[in-house]
């Protein structure tokens, strides 16, 4: 099988079992993203089957197939409805708010969210939710985080951009020990929320990107989060 493949059929769930799970119609949860109640599948595979016989006959099968994260499951049992969702988006957006507003370092993140004493303009913090809610529509975060809660999308920005500005300040350096040490921890920050990402995915992602490459450019490939 396909590596991407695996990781996809391993690490997610297709539609037509997450119906069967959660008890709903594949109407019901075409209906449940339309509406915007839930987020869209995070990957679709589009497949093609050849059929042949010693006949000499030939037949194209094409079949698609949308992947959710798992974590997705119980939010589609509480949120069938109109009501249930506006409270989940809610709730999603003070465990945002409150894991971003707590954190001591949350000036790395959002560009010119914090004032000089420290504090969160909270007006754009409102705003930024907004837009990562879109993204959360759109099936990113069942993609980027490992449940796609309000708290791990928080820290993922957070952990992200810490990591950005370390490679700015080391790139193309090696490391010292102290400075191996704060990478390890950056590490661990970013692997506590952060999914592998899909293999055709992993250089251009963030972890290919700020982790991957400094961690082996300085010999610590043991650090680097592999597929099971």
């Amino acid at each position: 099988m396909n590596n991407d493949i695996k990781y996809i059929k391993d690490n997610f769930i297709e539609s037509d079992e997450l119906c069967r799970i959660t008890t709903i119609s594949k109407q019901k949860l075409e209906r449940l993203i339309d509406s915007e109640l839930i987020p869209d599948a995070s990957y679709k595979i589009d497949s093609k089957y050849t059929i042949s016989s010693p006949l000499g006959d030939e037949k194209i099968v094409s079949k698609k197939e949308k992947y959710f994260p798992k974590s997705i499951i119980p939010v589609i049992q509480k949120c069938t409805t109109l009501e249930n969702s506006i409270k989940y988006k809610e709730n999603l957006k003070a465990d945002f708010i409150k894991t971003f507003t707590n954190s001591e370092d949350k000036r790395f993140a959002y560009d010119n969210i914090t004032y000089e004493n420290g504090k969160v303009d909270i007006k754009k913090l409102n705003f930024v939710f907004e837009q990562e809610w879109k993204y959360y529509l759109q099936g990113i975060y069942g993609i980027c985080t490992l449940n796609a809660t309000g708290s791990e999308i928080a820290k993922k920005e957070i952990a992200v951009k810490k990591l950005i500005d370390f490679n700015k300040k080391h790139e193309n350096k090696k490391l010292s020990d102290n400075d191996k040490e704060t990478l390890r921890i950056l590490n661990t920050e970013f692997n506590k929320v952060s999914n592998s990402f899909a293999p055709y995915q992993r250089v251009k992602s963030s972890r290919g990107k700020y982790l991957d490459k400094i961690l082996e450019f300085n010999s610590l490939s043991e650090l680097i989060k592999n597929y099971d």
